[in-house]
């Protein structure tokens, strides 16, 4: 499992970094042409069958993901998918937020945040936000290939994040990703059908302690709690938290994978992610974009500027059980 705590700090030049560009722009400069998955040719052929599989499922999904976000906030995260030897199957790469962070330290999230003005896209966004986390290159590399889209989510906190989902084929890049202090304390992985079964496929010493801070909770995978959601909380929102070797993974963080895994498996979760009274995020969207123009969002006026401060809302009030758990906006990524 990868482990890779803080060391120095990247030295950020974006100016100096070419943009992103389709692989037909790089010919003549020494690219492979494509096979029939939309790869360069031979990439597919060093993973598992059972990893191809999934990688060509998600392939061909495609996203809607031209929807009107009014003027809620946006975010892009990058879920970046990798198989190694060691560890047959497909893995996504996590960190963890740096514990010197105002805002919920500590928490798991995978590599992304704001879309900025100056972003291409949130392809673009993704990119930046991972080469500024851990070092993943922001330019042309030739082990790091796009692979899909998925549609945007709405956090509990109205923020509508694009997730864009890549390939790692040579798990020696991963070797050479460090994370940045100011913003990340740790890199790890967890294999993707994890997000689908819920159930620890390996030594499950690796997982934090069950009792401890990381997994105060007595169920041994999985946990969650509906908190309300939308105007007046007439609506609910699932907190899924799934155990890990680190913090919980949960919030919209989860929401995503657990996507990213039914899409690759072509196997519905065993996760019951959705509350009774959940809107599916395309609804919630739109809703939450008929919200902001009223000054709403999440049934009071002030809210909106607290998330675009990224000031955590006061604790919430968890149905279903005891806790009250605190989720702010940045940390549900």
């Amino acid at each position: 499992m990868i482990d890779h705590r803080p060391t120095t700090t990247l030295t950020h030049d974006l100016d100096a970094i070419p943009l992103l560009r389709t692989d037909t722009s790089m010919r003549g400069k020494g690219l492979s042409l494509k096979d029939a998955s939309g790869l360069p040719q031979g990439i597919l052929d060093k993973f598992s069958s059972g990893a191809q599989g999934c990688i060509r499922k998600l392939q061909a999904h495609r996203a809607v993901t031209n929807i009107d976000c009014g003027h809620l906030q946006t975010a892009a995260v990058l879920v970046a998918l990798y198989e190694t030897a060691e560890k047959g199957g497909l893995r996504v790469l996590l960190t963890t937020r740096a514990t010197t962070l105002r805002s919920h330290p500590g928490q798991t999230a995978l590599p992304g945040g704001k879309v900025d003005k100056t972003d291409v896209d949130a392809d673009y966004a993704a990119r930046r936000e991972a080469y500024e986390e851990v070092g993943l290159p922001l330019g042309y590399h030739p082990d790091l290939h796009k692979v899909t889209e998925l549609e945007p989510f709405l956090s509990k906190y109205k923020l509508v994040v694009f997730p864009v989902v890549y390939l790692i084929s040579n798990p020696a890049l991963l070797e050479s990703l460090v994370p940045s202090p100011d913003e990340v304390g740790a890199i790890f992985d967890i294999p993707l059908e994890y997000c689908l079964t819920a159930v620890w496929p390996g030594d499950q010493s690796l997982l934090s302690k069950k009792g401890s801070d990381d997994w105060p909770y007595e169920d041994e995978y999985y946990a969650r709690t509906d908190v309300s959601w939308m105007i007046d909380g007439e609506y609910e929102y699932r907190m899924n938290r799934l155990r890990t070797s680190k913090t919980p993974l949960k919030g919209l963080t989860s929401d995503v994978l657990i996507s990213v895994a039914e899409i690759a498996f072509e196997t519905p979760s065993t996760i019951p992610r959705f509350a009774p009274k959940q809107l599916p995020f395309k609804e919630a969207i739109q809703m939450a974009v008929e919200e902001s123009k009223r000054g709403l969002v999440g049934g009071k006026p002030d809210s909106l500027t607290r998330e675009l401060s990224k000031t955590p809302e006061p604790v919430s009030t968890v149905k279903g059980g005891s806790a009250q758990v605190p989720e702010g906006p940045v940390p549900a990524l």
